[in-house]
């Protein structure tokens, strides 16, 4: 009973804080109008990839440290000092590239949301260590259900998008001290700064941030393209357009999760044999219901969109569905990429990231300069492609051998 509320609460949890982006986009469009939820969408995009280097590794590698290679106070040491950089170097970012105030205040205090996120989540490392992920999953689930609407009424009365995310910040630091509160229920223990191991820390956990952090610059590397040759308006039609494609990527981990274990016990036993056939059922799941979910938005897809964010997407219709197609090839590589991990094939994944993230770059680059929103479109499927390409065409390989 308590592993089925374990997995249930963090299914809804995670879930609720995957779709916060979806619902803030929502609210800035209807409200705030399509610039500034242009340059919401650039921000926020940008705030998570700055969250990858204020949580540097992630949770997996606290909560598997089973043998405490690391003391509780180095692993919170170590997410306050990530945490602490992260904070000087969006603010030099932002000084770099020349923001306005506006701007550069929206993008600040929307990675100082994702860094009281980053912080909460090394302390929800040390609570998952107790086998109470139920526990988390109403921390994420609640967290995510009143800092959204606690935006929406702040934004509705005073239409001003940085008191709105202000208000979200606090949100998010109340739960944080609810949090910190729980983990010392927990943990009879007291907290001190110690840097005798933190290096070694940031070290061994460097090649788990480079795979994150490519990671996430390869979902988002158009958006960030788009804010030095297009116009505000153009990050909000693409945030759009690209949603859906975004969430139908996320499809690939639901579907292997529950394969997960055995395959980890037929790679154990070498049977490869088995293990490819599991490989094959599990992706031929998924592309069935990725064409199936291609050709329900080929008709539904742009009305649905219009009705929700109060858009005319028919001009951008060719677009979508040009990303639809690169975000089924995304959502196998999320699979792919866990099965390669169970083979222990990190560090080979890690060099693909890299191809594909300069791919990613310099196809935006060129495309977007000369074909603007089209060219982000076509720049995101040929990288997914490409990309979903290598892994499988490793995992094949690996399989093999």
């Amino acid at each position: 009973m308590i592993k089925k509320k374990n997995v249930i609460w963090n299914m809804m949890g995670i879930t609720a804080n995957a779709f916060i982006s979806l619902f803030l986009l929502i609210i800035v469009r209807r409200i705030n109008g399509i610039n500034l939820s242009g340059i919401f969408s650039y921000a926020f995009s940008l705030a998570c990839l700055f969250y990858v280097v204020a949580v540097y590794y992630n949770r997996v590698y606290q909560v598997a440290d089973v043998e405490n290679s690391f003391s509780i106070n180095e692993y919170l040491t170590s997410r306050f000092l990530t945490s602490f950089i992260t904070s000087i170097l969006i603010i030099l970012f932002c000084i770099i590239n020349g923001f306005t105030f506006f701007k550069s205040t929206i993008v600040i205090l929307l990675t100082l949301f994702k860094i009281i996120e980053a912080i909460s989540d090394c302390y929800y490392g040390f609570i998952q260590k107790k086998d109470d992920l139920a526990y988390i999953g109403k921390s994420l689930f609640f967290k995510s259900l009143i800092g959204v609407l606690t935006f929406l009424i702040v934004d509705i009365f005073t239409k001003n998008l940085i008191l709105s995310i202000l208000m979200l910040i606090i949100v998010n630091f109340i739960i944080m001290i609810i949090d910190i509160k729980k983990f010392y229920t927990l943990y009879k223990t007291k907290f001190y700064i110690t840097i005798k191991n933190v290096p070694e820390l940031l070290k061994e956990t460097l090649p788990v941030f480079l795979f994150t952090f490519l990671n996430i610059f390869l979902c988002n590397c158009q958006k960030y393209v788009i804010e030095y040759f297009l116009e505000d308006s153009f990050q909000t039609i693409f945030a759009v357009i690209v949603m859906p494609a975004t969430f139908l990527s996320l499809c690939g981990p639901y579907i292997l999760m529950p394969f997960l274990n055995d395959i980890s016990k037929l790679y154990a036993k070498k049977d490869m044999k088995n293990m490819n056939n599991y490989v094959n059922k599990i992706n031929g799941i998924y592309i069935i219901i990725g064409i199936a979910v291609f050709i329900i938005a080929f008709f539904l897809g742009v009305p649905v969109l219009n009705f929700i964010y109060d858009l005319h997407l028919e001009n951008y219709k060719l677009s979508f569905m040009i990303i639809m197609a690169g975000s089924i090839a995304y959502g196998l590589v999320s699979m792919i990429s866990n099965i390669l991990t169970v083979i222990k094939r990190n560090k080979e994944q890690l060099y693909i990231y890299i191809i594909s993230s300069v791919i990613a770059l310099v196809s935006s680059i060129l495309l977007i300069k000369n074909f603007a929103l089209s060219g982000a479109a076509f720049a995101y499927s040929i990288t997914m492609i490409l990309h979903c390409l290598m892994c499988y065409l490793m995992l094949k390989y690996y399989l093999k051998k």
